[in-house]
């Protein structure tokens, strides 16, 4: 048996003075700016903006179906959810196909304000803090209903292949990187661990610290990965 051993060089990241809070493309006023609390302690305000983004007829019945999951998937019925939501499987089948769809297609949604504009338009850490946030909006419904549904296809290929395609697309058609094998390879593995990490926060009992996970995971972006989609600050 060949043991085969890899290290990834990860960035350590340090906080900045500030960061760009970015939401539909448009730069917040400066007192959105994360500001250092006495001692040096960086502050990061919360947004109260997400709540627009629900506006929508079909993004509402989305979101009264997901309140109205209220155990593990693998437990509730569609015709339980159909009850508690005040809808009929009709409605329930338009908008997904299984019940199985309901967390990954918030966590996919929620996905494109913040943590697919990383490298885009915005740096690391202030695409993580604010998708960490959008998600730990409805931290509740993953505790309670991908207790064991994490492990359906869905959440082991699914989101991490939705990723992966997205920093791709970031490297090769925003940043113009050449993707040659070795980058291709720490993206794929990178994914799948971005997606673990985060959906093991989600389904724990640990207090939500937005600041301390955002921190957490740019450590672990691998290094080469973090400086081909770093933001320079005079383009923030």
């Amino acid at each position: 048996m060949v043991l085969l051993t890899f290290t990834f060089s990860c960035h350590q990241y340090s906080h900045s003075d500030q960061v760009l809070c970015v939401y539909g493309g448009h730069d917040q006023p400066p007192d959105a700016y994360p500001k250092r609390a006495e001692g040096g302690t960086p502050m990061i305000t919360d947004l109260t903006l997400g709540e627009n983004i629900f506006n929508s007829p079909d993004l509402s019945i989305k979101m009264k179906i997901l309140h109205a999951v209220n155990k593990s998937l693998d437990q509730i019925t569609v015709a339980e959810i159909c009850r508690n939501a005040g809808i009929s499987r009709q409605t329930f089948y338009r908008h997904f196909e299984s019940k199985y769809d309901i967390p990954w297609w918030y966590s996919i949604f929620c996905r494109q304000f913040y943590l697919n504009e990383i490298g885009r338009t915005i740096d690391w850490k202030t695409g993580y803090y604010h998708h960490l946030r959008l998600i730990a909006q409805e931290r509740d419904f993953f505790r309670e209903s991908i207790q064991y549904s994490i492990n359906t296809p869905f959440g082991q290929t699914i989101m991490p292949e939705n990723r992966k395609s997205v920093l791709f697309d970031t490297l090769e058609n925003y940043r113009h990187v050449e993707v040659n094998d070795n980058l291709r390879f720490i993206v794929e593995v990178f994914s799948k661990l971005e997606c673990e990490v985060m959906n093991d926060w989600f389904r724990s009992d640990e207090p939500t610290d937005l600041a301390r996970w955002t921190d957490d995971l740019v450590s672990l972006v691998p290094d080469r990965l973090y400086r081909a989609l770093e933001i320079p600050s005079t383009d923030r």
